[in-house]
């Protein structure tokens, strides 16, 4: 794609970490090669940063006077306080952009830091009318992924697992995989016996496994606590670029980006969950099909790349 946006001045807020926080590093790096001058503010206070007591604010408003930006896009925010934003527009005629990439367990901190901004991209349908509800200018956006790090990437030198999941340990969760803990599950994750994953390592576990398992937070609790909600999360993304076989727990939202049984495996209960693992294990060809559905799917429509551009086509209006 040819870089549209030039000469397009954007700072991005974000967290930029290669071992975790890689994200703010792939927004950053496409939103350059799309064209704009990117100036970028680390949301965390650290180092240098820390030691001199030059809170998130203070630096925001110095990166606004010296970069002079059309636009402001904070990716989440939760260290941003709508009162400090209040003060910093003064500074500078940029319009703030939210993309709030958490489920509706904090739907209250969306709503909250939600009011500073002149627009908010949402990635689950059910947060995105609540701001609307609000009189708020609101729009579903999915997540998406990073083509240069979710990639194949199989290693003969390590073990294959049947099925693989990587995830924070939790009380639903758990529930879940006892379903397929006989299957040859692999868990990596904070809270699991093996431990958390990162970087390549972490591709890696899914690369040199039969079939990736994903598991939303709080699948399985009761819908009237409304923490579930209807979006599809990042893993979704990550596993179809990776090329791995992928079941998931089927939230209302994945339906927009990929077709269940052509590019998806979906499933409601543990029990499903459980048939559709021992159907993929008995006919492996029928999910190297899926998996390879799924991941032209996602560099054709899903990258970090369609999404900036979605984004920036509504925001620059």
């Amino acid at each position: 794609m040819p870089p549209v946006y030039s000469g397009v001045r954007l700072l991005l807020v974000a967290k930029f970490n290669l071992r975790y926080h890689r994200t703010g590093i792939a927004l950053r790096e496409t939103l350059r090669a799309m064209g704009c001058e990117v100036a970028w503010v680390e949301e965390r206070t650290r180092g240098l940063a820390a030691v001199l007591r030059r809170s998130l604010p203070t630096r925001l408003a110095s990166a606004l006077k010296r970069h002079r930006p059309e636009l402001v896009l904070v990716f989440k925010g939760a260290r941003l306080d709508p009162d400090a934003i209040d003060r910093l527009r003064p500074l500078s005629p940029a319009r703030w952009i939210n993309w709030f990439p958490d489920s509706p367990h904090l739907l209250d901190l969306s709503l909250r830091i939600g009011r500073a901004y002149n627009r908010c991209f949402i990635f689950d349908t059910s947060m995105v009318e609540r701001h609307r509800a609000l009189g708020r200018k609101a729009e579903y956006l999915a997540e998406g992924f990073d083509p240069a790090y979710h990639r194949p990437l199989p290693d003969p030198a390590r073990p294959r697992a049947r099925i693989a999941f990587v995830g924070t340990k939790e009380p639903f969760r758990a529930r879940a995989l006892d379903a397929v803990a006989d299957l040859g599950l692999t868990v990596r994750g904070p809270g699991w016996p093996h431990g958390a994953v990162y970087g390549d390592a972490f591709v890696r576990v899914f690369s040199n496994a039969d079939l990736a398992l994903n598991i939303h937070q709080f699948f399985g609790e009761p819908a009237e606590l409304g923490r579930y909600g209807t979006g599809a999360n990042r893993r979704v993304f990550e596993l179809a670029g990776i090329g791995t076989p992928q079941l998931v727990d089927a939230k209302a939202d994945i339906a927009r980006n990929f077709a269940e049984g052509s590019e998806i495996v979906l499933f409601r209960t543990p029990a499903e969950l459980r048939a559709r693992v021992l159907e993929l294990q008995q006919v492996p060809s029928e999910g190297a099909a899926i998996a390879e559905r799924a991941r032209a799917r996602a560099l054709s429509e899903h990258t970090w790349r369609h999404r900036l551009d979605e984004l920036l086509t509504l925001s620059l209006r």
